[in-house]
This record gives C-alpha cells, structure tokens and sequence, in this order.
C-alpha cells in the first residue's frame, strides 16, 4: 500500500506541476506578445505617417509663365533672373500662409513653382491648383516667394538712377505694359516678363519691336 499511495502521491504532484505549467504558459505568451503588438503598432503609425496624402480635387488648375531680367548699365544685354529653390513647395520658399488651406495638398501651396531646374528655362512655369475658385493676383505668388514686387523694388533690386521695373503682359514683342504689379490677376496661359531697365536711355522691353 505504501507503494501504491507513493505512486499515487507521485501522479498527483506530477499532475499539480503540469497544471501550474500550463497556466504559466498563457501569461508567458502574453508577455512576448505585448511588445510584438506595441511594435506593429507603431509601424503601422509610421506607414501612415510617411504616406503620400491624396489630392484634394482641385477647382482650378492652370499655368502661367514669367520671366525676370535685368539689364547691364550699358543696355545692351541682359540676364535672366531664377529662383534659388522651389516656391509653394515643401522644402523651397514658403514666406506666406494666408492660402495654406485651399492647397490640393498639404506639401503645395495653391500657387507654386517646381525646382528651377526643372520649371525654369529661363522663362518659369508656375501652377496655380486650389480648391477653391479665387482670384489670385501676382502679389500672391510673390508673398509665397517671399520677396518685394513694385516698379521700385523687385526681388530686391531697387531703383537706382534712371533704371526701374517694367511689368510686361505677352511672351514676345511688342507686348503691353502694366501698372497692375501686385493687383494683377493670374489666368491660364498668361505671360509675364518683368524687365529692369534703363527708363532714360534704354529700350525699353514692353511695345519694343
């Protein structure tokens, strides 16, 4: 009897071990599990974050051209001017936020400008994509870029003597001067050259032939 009451102490202290086992086992899977889980978790986060967001439709979407030059002192040549980076993009000039929310995306402003080197030729193609039907002026574009637009003062290159900014509508000559400079109305395919030049002794760009 002694051997049978052994053996079965034996079987119920095996059977009291196995149970306690495989209790531990849900607990010790849990464990590796919660930091599987934390991990998926922030991957997905992640993914998501680093996601293209859609485009909003867009209202309007068009282009319109410009072309900045200045003239030597001699006004016999003259230089075209290119931004250093992208406008209305993320990662180029981005000086105003006042239309930040009718941009098709958060990475756009409604008006922008592509990397130089891709957009410029010299002569520069700008986008105007927005959510929203607006009337936006060259003086928009302009406060994104972030630099002065007049007849005294664009992009920082102020009058000096007798040489000032001229504002010309039309892609070739002779084309029309405009005194609209900030107030003027961007539309599709519109062509604008913006000309420093000797107002005294050199020719002028707009109605020269």
């Amino acid at each position: 009897m002694r051997i049978d009451q052994d053996i079965f102490l034996g079987k119920g202290l095996a059977r009291s071990r196995d149970g306690k086992e495989d209790r531990r086992k849900p607990s010790r899977y849990l464990l590796y599990a919660i930091p599987l889980i934390a991990l998926l978790s922030i991957g997905v986060v992640y993914v998501f974050y680093l996601s293209p967001v859609p485009d909003s439709p867009a209202a309007m979407d068009y282009t319109f051209q410009m072309l900045i030059q200045i003239s030597n002192k001699e006004s016999n040549s003259t230089r075209a001017i290119v931004p250093g980076h992208a406008i209305g993009e993320a990662g180029g000039y981005w000086a105003s936020n006042q239309f930040d929310k009718y941009g098709v995306n958060p990475s756009h402003y409604p008006l922008y400008m592509d990397d130089p080197s891709i957009s410029c030729k010299p002569v520069c193609t700008i986008h105007v994509r927005s959510t929203i039907v607006y009337n936006y002026t060259l003086g928009d574009f302009f406060n994104v870029w972030g630099q002065p637009l007049g007849q005294n003062n664009t992009i920082g290159q102020t009058q000096q003597g007798t040489f000032i900014w001229q504002l010309c509508l039309g892609a070739s000559q002779p084309s029309t001067e405009s005194t609209a400079w900030g107030a003027l109305p961007l539309s599709s395919n519109l062509a604008i050259v913006l000309n420093y030049y000797d107002s005294a002794s050199g020719l002028p760009y707009c109605g020269s032939g």
